[in-house]
């Protein structure tokens, strides 16, 4: 397994050489030195006593709570709301170093708002004080009284291994078991391994931002080069990819160096044709003149002419006898006057005849004038432009445009009517309306073409750029992502041996709490990934059936049971050897156990105390009894509540009760010498009063624990117990009980006279006699009872 870094920096001999060297260089960073804190390597640390004030339940009257800095067993019983929780979240906040708690609590007192939490723990050689101000900020103090910062090492051992559980961090599990992980993962030492993870996550970060970089540079590059129209160009971009070799990147600057003195070829756009109303209504005009001089002349006019020419042609001696005797030549009758005829005949004709040809050679004109407003040749050019373009009209459009070519050249004054002309000058009109845009555009990308062209290479360039800056990251990327699976391989590796023996433990232990219980824990596993999807797998079966695996198999635990587990999987994490603490702090942790259940876990934390400082707080007695009945004699101390305006939590030693007891009489026995209590007689019926009320209660705390061990069901305790009324009978009651359990009895017959006084004494019969005695024969026989128990 790889624990510390000069683990890590050993493996990374038998690396390839680019991890390597990637792995060596974070290994340095950290110092390839040794992990383990002086200040943790000091322990085990034991908790010596605290302190608390104005903190939560705790008001203006400190609670002080002393404790023997040793392995052992200490329970803490107090009624729910007299502050227990207070003074146990109190050791939390100080010994986790002001760690952020994982509940949600009030921790500002309505009755005193000036927090001081003290803590103080011994490794037997120094004490340090943790203290934590109103501010709930913690600092230690050495000897000197200066303060400073708690020990990193310490805040991390304490978050390691949590040797203080308060119970609303266990009900999360309780509630929800799928936060087992959490609780679990906590205890595994692989923080070197997860911080090398997260510095190889900073790098890949670092890589992954640099290839953003470079993409979106080559992207770049790639469009202006689509754009310009180089082909070759774009296709080598392409294959290359965003992060290529130097040799690729000088063939791609050494082709795109001369782009920008590169245009694309023009496009030959023809210049917009504008029809007119003024040119339409002037051509159509002039069609109408010729029409209307067509109307005019006759069919075969110019051929009349030419014969009429001829015969009014003096120098023809054939008709020189016709203009001489006035004989008509065509039909041979004379008289007529038919020079005068035949010459103003032609004279008619030739009128009509110019006007015809005027009307003609206008139109003429007027028609050629129409190809200034008509579509031109297409060029080839812009044919291509136009069958590439989106316009889903551009095909019908080209056939349009050379229609209207063709037809302007075949317009004639001799063919083209008004009508075809109007006809043909509004679908010319409406061409032009369409061209007119698509023109714009075609200019517009041309310009874009252009435009794109000229910027390419400075394109090309800033990849290229981009590329060379971007490189070693992009190289450390492609190492410690191959790298991060190599620890990713490590930490798994790691976790699973780490818990092995944790998992065994919580199995062992789920079967002490449940002993009684037909539901067993077969297996226990962490699954999911190392950075994600974490849960824990429970295999349970009920008897020899299998409970279905899921999410959900859990369910089927109570709430008891999930206390159970829960506690299954923390001790074990608490108790690693590796642990620097000494002590563990449970609060309530038989919460909604069974009596069955709170005697497995006495017996359990007697197994802990042999090697472990365990302080339990809880409301509940019956823990207490079930490890007095277990033979052993624990620091038991009780915490109250007096007060009303000011409460105070008071706490009191209570590990004999009838000790206590003699111990708060002979206080104000000491005290009489000054201010006497009372009468003499007065005096003496307390103090047998009291003498008789302690060993009365150390007596039936005594006959209910071996009740317990022996077992005598708790029914026939109780009217046993009420049976028996006076102080013999009941030592005669613990004696009977001793010799069921095999112990040894209480031998009182040396304290007949004093018990028969205390006897006397609760039914006002005052004999006289010494009072010291009576106090320090009780005491005598409370301790001779306590011995019983061992």
């Amino acid at each position: 397994m790889l624990l510390t870094w000069q683990d890590i920096a050993d493996a990374a001999t038998r690396l390839d050489a680019d991890m390597r060297e990637l792995l060596l260089e974070i290994a340095q960073e950290k110092g390839v030195t040794s992990t383990t804190s002086v200040t943790t390597a000091e322990g085990p640390w034991y908790v010596k006593s605290v302190r608390v004030r104005g903190h939560i339940g705790v008001g203006e009257q400190p609670v002080r709570l002393d404790l023997s800095p040793t392995p052992g067993l200490t329970v803490v019983t107090a009624r729910n709301g007299t502050g227990k929780t207070s003074v146990a979240d109190g050791f939390r906040h100080n010994l986790s170093g002001g760690s952020r708690r994982s509940y949600q609590v009030l921790a500002e007192n309505v009755h005193c708002h000036d927090r001081d939490i003290v803590v103080t723990v011994t490794n037997g050689s120094r004490d340090v004080e943790i203290v934590c101000g109103p501010d709930e900020a913690v600092s230690w103090r050495d000897s000197s009284g200066a303060l400073a910062t708690p020990p990193a090492e310490w805040v991390d051992a304490f978050a390691r291994y949590m040797p203080v559980l308060l119970y609303p961090e266990m009900s999360q599990v309780i509630q929800d078991p799928s936060n087992l992980h959490a609780f679990l993962k906590d205890a595994l030492e692989l923080g070197t391994l997860e911080e090398l993870q997260a510095k190889l996550k900073v790098i890949r970060e670092t890589g992954s931002a640099a290839k953003r970089d470079v993409d979106h540079a080559h992207a770049a590059a790639v469009s202006g080069v689509r754009r310009v129209g180089h082909p070759e160009l774009e296709a080598m971009l392409r294959a290359c990819g965003a992060a290529t070799d130097h040799e690729t990147v000088e063939r791609i600057r050494a082709m795109a160096s001369g782009l920008p003195d590169t245009s694309p070829p023009p496009l030959s756009l023809p210049e917009l044709w504008d029809v007119t109303e003024g040119r339409r209504t002037s051509a159509a005009s002039a069609l109408d003149a010729v029409a209307t001089a067509r109307g005019v002349n006759t069919t075969g006019a110019a051929s009349v002419l030419d014969a009429l020419g001829k015969l009014l042609t003096h120098d023809n001696p054939l008709l020189a006898r016709n203009r001489e005797h006035d004989v008509c030549p065509l039909c041979q009758a004379g008289g007529r006057g038919w020079m005068e005829i035949a010459t103003s005949t032609r004279n008619q004709l030739s009128e009509a005849t110019k006007a015809l040809r005027l009307a003609e050679s206008t139109a003429a004109k007027a028609l050629t004038d129409t190809t200034d407003y008509a579509p031109p040749a297409l060029p080839a050019s812009l044919r291509e432009a136009l069958m590439q373009h989106p316009d889903p009209t551009c095909a019908l459009r080209i056939k349009q445009w050379d229609r209207l070519t063709t037809g302007a050249n075949n317009l004639s004054p001799h063919t083209t009517s008004p009508e075809t002309l109007i006809a043909f000058l509004d679908e010319c009109a409406d061409l032009a309306a369409w061209y007119a845009p698509i023109r714009e555009q075609l200019f517009a990308l041309r310009d874009d073409a252009i435009a794109a062209q000229a910027t390419v290479k400075a394109h090309i360039e800033s990849w290229i750029d981009t590329l060379a800056k971007a490189r070693p990251a992009l190289v450390r990327l492609a190492v410690a992502e191959r790298l991060n699976r190599k620890v990713d391989t490590w930490l798994r590796t790691a976790r699973e041996e780490i818990f092995e023996p944790i998992g065994d433990q919580v199995k062992q232990l789920w079967t002490v709490l449940n002993s009684d219980a037909d539901l067993r824990l077969t297996d226990i596993a962490l699954t999911g990934g190392t950075q994600r999807q974490r849960s824990v797998a429970l295999g349970l079966a009920d008897g020899e059936v299998a409970v279905p695996a899921g999410r959900n198999s859990s369910a089927v635990l109570s709430t008891g049971q999930r206390n159970a587990l829960s506690l299954a999987t923390y001790l074990p994490r608490a108790t690693q050897p590796e642990s620097p603490f000494g002590f563990l702090i449970l609060d309530d942790p038989i919460h909604a156990f069974d009596s069955w259940r709170v005697r497995y876990l006495a017996a359990h934390l007697l197994e802990l105390a042999k090697r472990f400082q365990v302080v339990v707080f809880t409301h509940d007695d019956r823990l207490w009894r079930e490890v007095r009945a277990l033979g052993a004699r624990p620091t038991h101390i009780r915490m109250d509540r007096r007060g009303a305006q000011q409460p105070q939590v008071r706490v009191v030693n209570v590990t004999s009760p009838g000790t206590q007891l003699l111990d708060d009489l002979q206080g104000m026995l000491g005290g009489e010498a000054d201010r006497p209590i009372g009468t003499p007689e007065a005096t003496t019926a307390m103090t047998l009063a009291m003498c008789r009320q302690a060993l009365d209660t150390e007596v039936v705390t005594q006959i209910e624990i071996i009740g317990r061990r022996v077992p005598v069901p708790e029914a026939k305790v109780v009217a046993d117990l009420r049976e028996k009324r006076k102080t013999r009978d009941q030592l005669e009651l613990l004696n009977a009980y001793a010799r069921r359990a095999g112990l040894q009895p209480v031998q009182i017959r040396q304290y007949e006279r004093t018990i028969q006084a205390l006897n006397g004494g609760s039914h006002g019969r005052v004999p006289p006699g010494d009072l010291k005695r009576w106090v320090r024969d009780t005491r005598e026989i409370i301790r001779a009872v306590n011995k019983i128990g061992g």
